[in-house]
C-alpha cells in the first residue's frame, strides 16, 4: 500500500524544511530521533528515504495481473528457479485486476532485474503490459543520514541538508511543495519537490463500488492530469474514497469538474490547486 501527502517546503538556517504529518509517520512508525538513509541522484529532484539501511541489491517491483487462478503462483516459480530472495510480499486488487508488490534480493543472482521482469511479461495474457510494471531505475544506494525532529506525532518534520536541496534547486529550481509518498510495505518515503509554478493539483473523489467506476473516472484524469501518487484510500472499496496528487497538463479544472460530474458512477469530485489559481 501507498500512503501519500503533501507538505510546503520551508527554510531554516538554509535547510529546507518539510513537515511530516500524522498519517505518513503513522504508517511508516517514524519517532522523534529516529535516523533515516537517504539518497539522491543527480540531476533528479526526488529524494528516497528509508527506516532500514538495504543493500543496493535490493529493489522492488510492481505487477499488475488479471484476476486469473494460478497467475501469482507462476510468477513466483520465475523468482525461485533463479534464486531470487523474496524478502516481502503482498497483493490487492483493483478492480478486475490484481497488484502484486514484491521486495526482492539480487545479491549472488546471476539474472539481472530486468532479465527477471521481461521473463515475468513473457507469461502470456494474465501479465499486463510493461507500461505499468514498475521497476526501480535504480537499487537502494543510501548516502546520508537524516533526523526526524519534532514534537509528538503530529508536530514532526525532515531538514533536508543544503547539499541535496542545492542539488535539487541546480536540477530545475527552487521549491515549494513536496509530495511524500510512503511505502510501509518496502520502509521506504519518496519525496518530490515541486516547482512554483507547477501546476500542482489535489484530487478527491467519491466512487460508487461498482464495476466500471474506478475505470470511467480514470479515463476523464488521463487527458489533463499527470497522476504523481494515488493514497491508500484508493484501495478501499467499502469507502469509495479515491485521494491523488497530479499535474495539470493540459485544459482547465473547471472543464475536468464539469465532465467528470456528468458521470452517474461518481458521487462526488475536487480537484483542488495547491500554489496557483485558476
Amino acid at each position: 500500500m501507498i500512503v501519500c501527502d503533501l507538505s510546503k517546503v520551508g527554510v531554516i538556517d538554509g535547510e529546507w524544511k518539510i513537515e511530516i504529518s500524522s498519517k505518513i509517520s503513522g504508517v511508516m512508525r517514524l519517532f522523534e530521533g529516529q535516523i533515516l538513509f537517504g539518497s539522491l541522484e543527480e540531476g533528479s529532484r526526488e529524494i528516497f528515504l528509508s527506516t532500514v539501511k538495504l543493500n543496493p541489491s535490493v529493489i522492488y517491483i510492481r505487477v499488475y495481473l488479471e484476476d486469473i487462478r494460478g497467475s501469482l503462483a507462476k510468477i513466483t516459480d520465475i523468482f525461485k528457479r533463479d534464486s531470487v530472495n523474496i524478502l516481502s510480499g503482498g497483493a490487492f486488487s483493483l478492480g478486475n485486476l490484481w497488484v502484486s508488490e514484491f521486495v526482492l534480493d539480487f545479491k549472488g543472482v546471476k539474472a539481472s532485474p530486468e532479465d527477471v521482469i521481461n521473463e515475468v511479461e513473457g507469461l502470456g495474457g494474465f501479465v499486463t503490459s510493461r507500461e505499468i510494471t514498475e521497476l526501480f531505475p535504480r537499487s537502494f544506494d543510501l548516502q546520508s543520514t537524516f533526523e526526524i525532529s519534532g514534537n509528538g506525532p503530529d508536530e514532526m518534520q525532515l531538514l533536508i541538508p543544503s547539499s541535496f536541496s542545492s542539488s535539487i534547486t541546480k536540477a530545475g529550481g527552487t521549491a515549494s511543495y513536496a509530495l511524500l509518498n510512503a511505502w510501509p510495505r518496502v520502509k521506504a518515503i519518496f519525496i518530490n519537490f515541486y516547482q512554483p509554478e507547477t501546476r500542482l493539483v489535489k484530487i478527491t473523489a467519491k466512487i460508487k463500488d461498482i464495476p466500471g467506476s474506478l475505470h470511467a473516472l480514470a479515463n476523464f484524469l488521463r487527458n489533463q492530469i499527470d497522476l504523481q501518487a494515488i493514497d491508500e484510500l484508493h484501495h478501499d472499496p467499502a469507502s469509495g474514497e479515491w485521494i491523488s496528487f497530479g499535474v495539470l497538463v493540459m485544459g482547465r479544472l473547471d472543464e475536468l469538474r464539469e465532465k467528470v460530474g456528468r458521470v452517474p458512477t461518481i458521487l462526488n469530485f475536487e480537484a483542488e490547486p495547491l500554489g496557483w489559481k485558476e
